[in-house]
C-alpha cells in the first residue's frame, strides 16, 4: 500500500512539473536611471511567452528585452510575434546553439544570421515563417541603444530575435 501511495505521489508531482508553464527566458533587469527610458519601458511591457508554446529555445543565459505582438506592427505587416533577447554569448556560440537545436533548419545571411524551416527558402524568408535572427552587438547600428543594452546586461555580445507561431 505504501509503495502504491508513494508511486501515486511521485507521478502526480511529475505530471504537475511537466504541465507547469516555463517562460521562454527571464525578463532583463532595468538598471537604475533607465526606468523611464524607452528601453526600460520595453523591458517592463515585454510579454514573455511560454517556452513550449514558442517551440524555439532561448539561448542559455539570455534575457528578454522586448516583445512585439502582430497587432503592434505597422499597417500592412503580416508577420509573427517577436521576442527579443540579449546574451553575453559570443555570436558564433549563439549561432552554433541554434544550428544544433533547430534540426532541419538552414542558414541564410541577411544582414546577420537567420535560420529558416527546411521547407522555406534559405536565401529569403517570409514574415510568416518562424525563424531566429542572431546579430552581433558590436555591429548593431543604433549606437545609443547598444550602449543602453550594455548597461542592461554588461558584456552583452549578441541580440537574438525569435519570430514564432503563436
Amino acid at each position: 500500500m505504501k509503495l502504491i501511495l508513494t508511486l501515486a505521489i511521485a507521478v502526480a508531482g511529475l505530471t504537475s512539473t511537466l504541465l507547469a508553464a516555463e517562460p521562454l527566458a527571464p525578463r532583463a533587469a532595468i538598471p537604475a536611471g533607465m526606468e523611464e527610458s524607452y528601453l526600460g519601458e520595453g523591458i517592463r511591457q515585454a510579454a514573455i511567452p511560454d517556452g513550449a508554446a514558442v517551440g524555439i529555445p532561448a539561448y542559455p543565459g539570455s534575457v528578454v528585452i522586448r516583445s512585439y505582438a502582430v497587432a503592434e506592427r505597422p499597417a500592412g505587416y503580416a508577420g509573427l510575434p517577436i521576442v527579443e533577447l540579449i546574451s553575453t554569448g559570443d555570436y558564433d556560440d549563439v549561432v552554433a546553439f541554434y544550428k544544433g537545436r533547430l534540426a532541419g533548419w538552414g542558414e541564410a545571411e541577411l544582414m546577420s544570421a537567420y535560420y529558416f524551416a527546411e521547407h522555406g527558402n534559405i536565401n529569403f524568408f517570409t514574415p510568416q515563417e518562424p525563424h531566429v535572427g542572431v546579430h552581433r552587438m558590436a555591429s548593431y547600428f543604433r549606437e545609443a541603444e547598444r550602449e543602453m543594452l550594455q548597461r542592461v546586461l554588461p558584456g552583452a555580445k549578441t541580440l537574438i530575435k525569435v519570430f514564432y507561431t503563436p
